[in-house]
């Protein structure tokens, strides 16, 4: 019989388990409480531009990459352009600029760190080698935690493919990237410690004091394996994936918040309500970060939580003829924040993200004369969620003033701002249906010893987006989608074996 299955939230990793699923012939309905796909790979319009909502540049797109064989298999052709140069990183007194080309990364790296360059280029060359053992291993789409014996049969063939890369994953599974530092002697260099930072609470959401090794290896050198631009965004990949859901028979419900979820144990159903659905289905894939329970009264939000606060731009196009020459856009500058702005936006956290791209209107059209420019940094929803109106006017505007200050420092902005709206996780929840962002933490404990599993303790419920599989953005929210999929799939056929 054909199962049913409702994947509750429109994000990467709920659209890259419905198109697999679909695919394979289950009967797919998504809803999703925002006006759009993506959730924060996505896109919002305010003032008829079309601003994205969180990811810029996209991972995985190379031949034979990760993302780009999932979209394949997909029957999803998605074109993308390679960036050789898409960021630097500001730091008080230096900007890193991040290459593809290894020669050129290298040479910037000496140019930048000369008092300790060989200990640093030391510290990369290992790091890279390690990056690659964890690709390779990501490459045969194993799913953490083992628990089926096909997931033991998939890591005894990596074992004898990649022998070297077991022992080289083994030897540093309980390091830290500040463990890793330490070998090289360069726990105590500030700015390669800050350029580390910055890079790493963007991509695994915490520092180098408590990032696993393993993982942040990936994220720190994925650059030299590609980064890409999307036209139209990173909410392309999302539009094509619901495309293909609807093209394979599925439904995208957009504006439908799920209101319960509630488990029917005589029918072994799961019976689903929200302003444009009212159903039972035999399988649920929950890509919210919210957890439901039996009694979806119950429901809590993931733990830890933050968001972001940021800024919404239109500049003059004559930008790229002055401060961004010779920048191919989008192009994204991560900035740590100095002199007297610093204690302004440490009350948020981590590093100050910019990104300046191509002008849309609505309708995904290319506006002329113009550039768009976004800026976020993390902050704690809370904090805004309990002010009072007068408390969110003025520290809304004192944060906007503090952003648009820390960049001007960097470059000349402000002759070029056509119009500057600022958002707070209130803003978030407003467009795209929720307050908090990101997932959790990828320290040792959540990314090496104890990893999520999208099997849940629930029957028939499973778990996608960055609350199993945190890492590298759209890419690590795809591959959760991926394993979601694989595990519903494996579920159902042993289930049916055991039935006949």
């Amino acid at each position: 019989m054909e199962k049913t299955v409702c994947v509750i939230g429109a994000g990467i990793g709920g659209l890259t388990a419905g198109a697999y699923l679909a695919k394979h012939g289950y009967r797919v309905t998504v809803l999703e409480k925002a006006a759009t796909v993506g959730g924060s790979a996505g896109w919002y319009v305010r003032k008829n531009r079309l601003f994205p909502t969180g990811a810029t540049l996209a991972f995985g797109l190379e031949e034979h990459g990760l993302l780009r064989n999932m979209l394949n298999e997909l029957d999803i052709d998605l074109p993308a352009t390679e960036l050789l140069h898409p960021m630097d990183v500001v730091l008080p007194g230096k900007t890193i600029s991040i290459y593809k080309d290894s020669l050129d990364w290298e040479a910037e790296l000496k140019k930048t760190f000369p008092e300790h360059s060989q200990n640093v280029l030391n510290f990369w060359r290992n790091l890279t080698k390690i990056g690659e053992s964890v690709l390779a291993f990501t490459e045969t789409r194993t799913a953490l935690p083992i628990e089926t014996f096909s997931g033991l049969a998939d890591i005894l063939r990596f074992v004898f493919h990649h022998p070297f890369s077991l022992m080289r994953l083994a030897r540093f599974s309980s390091y830290t990237v500040e463990d890793f530092m330490r070998k090289y002697r360069l726990e105590q260099v500030t700015p390669f410690r800050q350029m580390l930072n910055v890079q790493l609470i963007d991509a695994v959401q915490t520092d180098v004091s408590e990032a696993a090794l393993l993982p942040a290896s990936l994220a720190l050198t994925i650059y030299r394996r590609g980064s890409f631009s999307i036209q139209n965004g990173i909410g392309e990949i999302s539009k094509r994936l619901a495309d293909r859901i609807e093209g394979l028979g599925g439904e995208i419900l957009l504006n439908s918040p799920v209101g319960s979820v509630s488990y029917n144990k005589m029918e072994k159903q799961w019976e689903v309500q929200s302003p444009k659905c009212k159903a039972s289905f035999d399988i649920i894939v929950n890509n919210t970060g919210v957890l439901f329970g039996y009694d979806p009264s119950k429901a809590q939000n993931r733990n830890p939580d933050w968001g972001a606060f940021r800024l919404d731009a239109v500049l003059k196009e004559d930008i790229c003829r002055g401060p961004l020459r010779g920048k191919k856009l989008p192009f994204a500058y991560q900035i740590v924040p100095k002199s007297e702005h610093s204690k302004i936006l440490r009350e948020e956290a981590g590093p100050l993200y910019v990104t300046f791209h191509p002008s849309l209107n609505k309708n995904g059209e290319t506006v002329a004369g113009e550039v768009m420019m976004t800026a976020s940094i993390h902050t704690n929803p809370k904090e805004w969620i309990l002010c009072t109106k007068e408390e969110y006017k003025n520290k809304k505007e004192k944060v906007k003033n503090a952003i648009l200050s820390e960049i001007e420092k960097m470059m000349p902005l402000k002759e070029y701002v056509i119009d500057a709206e600022a958002g707070t996780p209130l803003t978030y929840q407003r467009y795209i249906g929720k307050a908090y962002v990101g997932g959790t933490s990828l320290t040792v404990k959540h990314a090496v010893l104890k990893p999520k599993s999208v099997r849940s303790s629930l029957p028939q419920f499973y778990i996608a987006g960055e609350q199993v599989f945190p890492g590298p953005g759209t890419l690590s929210s795809a591959l959760s989608g991926y394993y979601a999929s694989m595990a519903v799939m494996e579920d159902v056929k042993k289930h049916d074996y055991h039935s006949r």
